[in-house]
């Protein structure tokens, strides 16, 4: 039985990624022309946006989003979710209709086709390179002054399946109060269940999201980049006790 699962699960990922290969690769002379210039983002954004709605519904995936305010579209926010899978990425995309970007790790600029794409709107950081990190979250302010809203996972990576919540790094609320914006958490219930890092686990289904009332910054300071990361992190953290308990 478990070998039968295993092999569903893999098919299944098969399909999952067929469903962003198909749409991308019938678009790419037009997407490729929104590459050439900062500007046309929001018309590639519009494809990306589409195409991971598209992802999910026809991979059985569907997202039971509770929403405890609107995102106002003349704002600017900093999105910051758990993470616990590759399918939070795509969940980002479908949630936000305003362009966003995300902080993620060099080494997604170098995957093939999908590289090329993420680091032309995206902003790459080397963790283990303090000087680059620093510049990651510069440019981060830059793409929030253009407009954009920034999508960071605070924990920095996925943590292994037995954590909840891997403690937050600092990076991202330092930006935020900074920059002055204010803080979108958002949870993710079920990603870890549906798309493991285990290729032969996962399975379509419902998944819960949870996009939370807006932490303000204004007014914070250097001194309160720990109460605003302990802040967030409570929000996450006690939401995702709810959806367990939910689940038993």
């Amino acid at each position: 039985m478990k070998v039968i699962k295993g092999i569903f699960s893999l098919l299944w990922r098969f399909w999952f990624l067929l469903t962003y290969t198909i749409p991308f690769v019938l678009l790419m002379p037009i997407t490729i022309f929104f590459t050439l210039n900062n500007k046309l983002y929001p018309y590639l954004y519009w494809f990306l946006h589409h195409i991971a709605w598209f992802m999910l519904y026809a991979s059985g995936i569907f997202p039971k989003i509770k929403k405890e305010s609107k995102l106002e579209p003349n704002k600017q926010y900093i999105l910051c979710s758990n993470h616990p899978s590759t399918l939070d990425i795509v969940m980002m995309f479908a949630l936000s209709k305003k362009p966003i970007s995300f902080i993620g790790k060099h080494s997604l600029g170098k995957i093939p086709v999908f590289g090329y794409y993420y680091k032309s709107f995206n902003v790459l950081v080397d963790r283990t390179n303090l000087r680059n990190s620093y510049a990651a979250f510069q440019e981060a302010g830059k793409k929030l002054k253009q407009g954009q809203n920034m999508v960071i996972f605070p924990e920095g990576g996925i943590p292994k399946e037995d954590i909840r919540l891997f403690r937050f790094k600092k990076g991202p609320f330092r930006l935020a109060i900074e920059e002055q914006i204010s803080i979108i958490p958002i949870t993710f219930a079920d990603n870890k269940c549906l798309f493991p890092t285990n290729y032969l686990q996962g399975k379509p289904g419902v998944a819960r999201i949870s996009i939370h009332n807006a932490v303000n910054t204004k007014g914070m300071d250097e001194t309160n980049i720990e109460e605003l990361k302990n802040r967030v992190y409570n929000i996450i953290e006690t939401e995702l006790i709810l959806y367990e308990n939910e689940s038993r």
